[in-house]
């Protein structure tokens, strides 16, 4: 029997899953609400650098890997374009999806830019 709304129970642990990795901006544009193509906040195309994350399956990597960051209320002209660098997440949050769940939907209350040794300011 093929039980419904299943994912509702799925949590993603995002902190767990940024520990270990470094991201590196790459480029901020606006974020534009579907429907109503309203400006919402800013998406970050960020490279996940460095993933020294454990995984239970040997050989697993996340490095390299482009991924974007949903900020609600910032606006991506605010970013200050000459400040390129790695960055750290405040309170990101996920929700895995897709038919076979390889894909993978952040947002985050802000970020800031860290340090390239050690993900440190």
């Amino acid at each position: 029997m093929a039980l419904k709304s299943l994912r509702e129970f799925l949590k993603f642990d995002a902190v767990s899953f940024f520990k270990g990795k470094q991201l590196l901006l790459m480029r901020e544009t606006p974020w534009k609400d579907y429907d109503s193509g309203k400006e919402v906040g800013a998406k970050l195309k960020v490279i996940i650098w460095s993933d020294d994350t454990k995984y239970t399956k040997e050989g697993v990597s996340n490095e390299g890997s482009e991924m974007d960051i949903k900020i609600p209320g910032l606006r991506a002209e605010d970013i200050d374009r000459n400040n390129r660098g790695f960055i750290r997440l405040s309170n990101p949050t996920g929700v895995v999806y897709g038919e076979y769940q390889n894909e993978l939907s952040i947002k985050a209350d802000g970020f800031e830019f860290v340090k390239e040794e050690g993900g440190e300011k």
